[in-house]
């Protein structure tokens, strides 16, 4: 056993040593192309994703230039004559860095985003995007749809987990290949964040109904660049074997404050001219579901808490579904249900919740699996709202010591649990379900419609 170990650790010693060595020797001859090769690419949804998108990626090193998107409903295989569609990227700029970002190797980023709009609803969209020349491979989404056809979101946050881990282009990308099914796994950083991004992209080719990932915020320490480029990094896991990209739902949360998170999650402006730089908004998800994002890291009355109540107002009625989702949680699993930051929210929030009729809300930051009981005016209420979350994409979960809390209580519950939610908009329910790290099914529930809505016709088929 010991000559075994001996010779795993000559071994791990060698293959480090060889591509440091490799690193060392190519930092210094990293051509133009490298500079600007685009990574990082995502699609944004915010308020209409049946006709709208924002397309964004990164370019380290050097800002370059032109950027642009090709696009069209049919594969082109990236020659980019052949493509119906080009859009220059909207917004440019080079990513804020502090000392830290540099101690830890990060190399410069610069951010690109694109807006695509007039889209056909539920239609695969085919594209690439390129950078000073440089072109990235081939990706697809598809639009949402605007009929009433059945659909589903995978619903998740806090994602900040693991250790820091420094930067070196050779080693991150044979690093994956050596350390599989060996003992050197043991020092791979954000390895639940990892096993996280790995359970979402097996839900989303296994369900045809799913057509974006919501993110509940909290996607890394911080939103500085060594923080949100490992976070980006981590996030390329996350495309299916045919490179189609899940679109991103995007919140903010307490650890997402700094300036990077604007840089590198630009969302554009609302139909009515208001700038989405503040994070609340709505996204219609078909004919008849709705997903309403709300910022608990501003203020929770003024301006956002009257257009919640003009928004519910103007919603409820015309939808089926109404789901809505925020960071920081108005019925915390574990954290002090008095606290300043959880009263505000539920001292602004709730009643209009409850007002409306909300079906569903999603809460993050406890670092634990909850589902609550059915709430209503601060009690249990069968026509009540239910609240579930809290974040386990990654970061540590925390122990459930007190389980004594009233909204917690059987069917309700709260574990220490690493999960993601799957929420399915039917016409006869809204099915939650909550998974595990291991892909397992930790929670099972339904809802009923509250009300019944006029029905468009479906239309035959998903676009692929």
């Amino acid at each position: 056993m010991f000559n075994n170990s001996f010779k795993h650790c000559c071994s791990y010693f060698f293959i480090i040593t060889i591509i440091l060595c490799s690193t060392s020797c190519n930092q210094s001859t990293i051509n133009s192309k490298e500079k600007v090769e685009p990574i990082h690419v995502r699609v944004i949804w915010t308020e209409n994703p049946s006709n709208h998108a924002i397309i964004s990626w990164t370019t380290l090193h050097a800002n370059g230039g032109p950027h642009y998107v090709y696009y069209d409903t049919i594969s082109h295989r990236g020659n980019l004559k052949a493509y119906t569609y080009k859009r220059k990227a909207k917004v440019n700029g080079q990513i804020t860095m502090v000392e830290e970002d540099r101690e830890k190797g990060v190399p410069p980023g610069y951010y690109h985003h694109s807006e695509i709009s007039n889209l056909k609803a539920a239609t695969a969209y085919y594209f690439v995007v390129e950078s000073s020349g440089v072109i990235s491979e081939e990706y697809y989404f598809i639009t949402a749809p605007d009929d009433d056809r059945p659909v589903s979101i995978i619903w998740g946050s806090d994602s900040r987990a693991g250790g820091e881990r420094e930067f070196s282009p050779t080693f991150s990308k044979l690093l994956p290949d050596i350390i599989e099914n060996t003992a050197l796994h043991e020092i791979k950083g954000h390895e639940a964040r990892q096993r996280m991004n790995e359970v979402i992209t097996q839900i989303f080719e296994d369900n045809k109904n799913v057509i974006a990932f919501t993110h509940g915020a909290d996607y890394g320490l911080t939103a500085q660049w060594r923080h949100l480029y490992w976070w980006l990094e981590d996030q390329q896991a996350i495309v299916a074997g045919d490179n189609r990209l899940l679109p991103l739902i995007i919140s903010r949360g307490n650890h997402d404050t700094e300036i990077g998170f604007k840089e590198n999650f630009w969302l554009g402006n609302s139909i009515e001219g208001r700038t989405l730089d503040t994070f609340y908004y709505t996204s219609n998800l078909s004919a008849h579901a709705s997903l309403i994002t709300l910022n608990t890291e501003i203020s929770v009355t003024g301006e956002q808490r009257v257009w919640l109540n003009k928004t519910l107002s103007l919603i409820r009625g015309k939808k089926r579904w109404v789901v809505v989702h925020y960071h920081r949680p108005a019925y915390p699993a574990v954290k002090a249900f008095k606290g300043q930051t959880f009263t505000r929210v539920r001292n602004a929030f709730v009643p209009l919740f409850e007002k409306h009729n909300v079906d569903l809300v999603a809460e993050s930051d406890g670092h634990v699996l909850k589902r609550t009981l059915p709430i209503r005016n601060g009690k249990h209420d069968k026509s009540g709202i239910v609240y579930i979350g809290e974040g386990g994409l990654g970061v540590p979960q925390r122990p459930v010591t007190d389980s004594t809390r009233w909204y917690v209580q059987s069917p309700g519950y709260a574990i220490s649990s690493h999960h993601v939610h799957v929420i399915n908009f039917n016409k006869d329910n809204l099915h939650v379900q909550a998974i595990g790290i291991d892909g397992e099914v930790i929670d099972n529930f339904i809802r009923q419609p509250r009300a019944k809505v006029s029905t468009p016709p479906t239309s035959p088929k998903h676009v692929r």
